[in-house]
This record gives C-alpha cells, structure tokens and sequence, in this order.
C-alpha cells in the first residue's frame, strides 16, 4: 500500500477517534443529569478492516447531576394522604369518643352509687329517730287515757323527756281530761312542746293546745281570760287536747327533736 494512503488512513482513524471522543464527551454533557453506574462500555466500529477500536468510559458509583435540582420542589416531601390515611382518622375519632363515653358513664356510676349512698344514711338517720321516739321505754298509761292519746304521750316522753304528765282527771269546768282525751305536761318551759305539738296536729290528731294563757285551735295563738291563778291560766302545763277515734302518726315528732 503506498506510504500516503497508510499515512491517510492512520490520519482518518485519528481524526474518526477524536471526533467520536468528542461526540461521547458532549453526549453526556448536554442532559441536565447523567449517572454512570458502574462501567459502560461503548464499541464503536472501525472504518478498516484491520482492528476494532474500541472506547471504553467508565465510572465508579459517579454522577453527574444538574445542581439545581438538589434544592428544587422535587426534594419537597409531600404530606401522606390517601384512603388509608382518612381511614385511620376516622379509628382515631371513634376510639376518642369510646374513651369520652366510658369516662362519662363511669362518672355518671360514680353519682349514683354516691347518691344511693346518702339515701342509705338518710334512711338510717330517719330511722334512729324513729326509735328514739318510739323505743325510749315511756310506756305510762296517764291514768287510762286513750289508746291513741297514750302512744302521743309515750313518743312526746322520749321527745321532751323529764316531765310529770298527767291524763285522765276530774275537772272542775268542762274539760278532756274526765273522758281520756286529754294530757298535761307539767313545765313553766312548755314553748318547745307547745310549737311542736302544734306544728304536727294533724299528725298526732290534736284538737287544741293550751299554754301561758293562749289558746291554739289550728288557727294561731289567742290571748284567753285571767282565770286567777297560774294554774288555772295554763302558766304551769301545756294541756293538749285529741280528737275521739283518732289514729296518730308519733313518728311526725321527729322533727321536734
């Protein structure tokens, strides 16, 4: 082969292998990113028949990377949503109002064992009383009174206790006494006895109430005559007179105690 077509090829092959570097140089600048995982090798044929030339580029774990886009809207992290999101808030809200509705009906508990409670002891107080005024030993028959004049007189005893009380008894005007439906409680202190035994008449079957000269039908207090002397003026007893065939309820003197 004459010596300036092997010098002309060698040329064309230079010149052909520094053409392709460029291109593959420029190739691979021109995108806004390229990364090179592990080696690439690109063949590219010769334009003899000799040999292959053959370029190899190779990168090691390499990139190359617009640095705009490091620091663009795409390095954002978008919030988590979805039907598995909006499924889970709703478990939230559901297992919250759970929790609200046991709290309230175990405090709603709480009140009414509380409540039970107070009405247990309300109904033990009420029932002390009772036997305080039913169960204190008065059993005195005033001289063969009434039955029912005789269990006011025994519950008013464990009420006021300390007095002489006197029934059944010859009078010398018309009186309760001779007939059984009548009590004196003998005391210069009688307001107490007085106000409680009008304050529960209709209870106990009271017809009037005597006491330091005043009179009490149901209707209030009335000043009475002077009868001459403390006794006869009712300055030394509260008298109590009963209706006939009547049927008390003592526990009303509870409220006297």
């Amino acid at each position: 082969m004459p010596e300036g077509a092997v010098r002309g090829g060698s040329r064309h092959r230079s010149n052909g292998r520094s053409a392709i570097r460029h291109g593959a140089v420029a190739a691979g600048l021109t995108g806004s990113a390229l990364a090179l995982v592990g080696p690439a090798v690109i063949a590219l044929p010769d334009t003899t028949d000799d040999a292959a030339t053959t370029l190899e580029l190779s990168a090691q774990g390499a990139a190359l990377a617009d640095t705009s886009s490091a620091s663009g809207p795409a390095a954002a992290v978008s919030p988590v949503s979805g039907p598995g999101t909006s499924a889970a808030s709703a478990d939230l809200i559901k297992a919250t109002e759970r929790g609200r509705a046991a709290a309230a009906e175990t405090a709603r508990q709480a009140e009414a064992r509380a409540a039970e409670q107070q009405r247990a002891q309300q109904a033990a107080a009420e029932q002390e009383r009772t036997a305080s005024v039913t169960n204190c030993g008065a059993s005195g028959s005033y001289g063969g009174v009434a039955d029912s004049v005789q269990e006011v007189g025994n519950a008013m005893e464990c009420v006021f206790p300390g007095h002489d009380v006197l029934g059944v008894g010859s009078r010398g005007n018309a009186s309760d006494h001779p007939s059984g439906y009548a009590l004196d409680f003998m005391t210069t202190s009688g307001d107490a006895i007085a106000d409680c035994v009008m304050d529960n008449a209709s209870d106990l079957g009271v017809e009037y109430v005597i006491w330091n000269q005043r009179i009490n039908t149901g209707s209030g207090w009335e000043k009475m005559e002077d009868r001459g002397g403390a006794t006869a003026n009712h300055e030394d007893h509260v008298h109590i007179s009963f209706e006939r065939g009547g049927s008390p309820d003592v526990t009303a003197l509870r409220s006297c105690g």
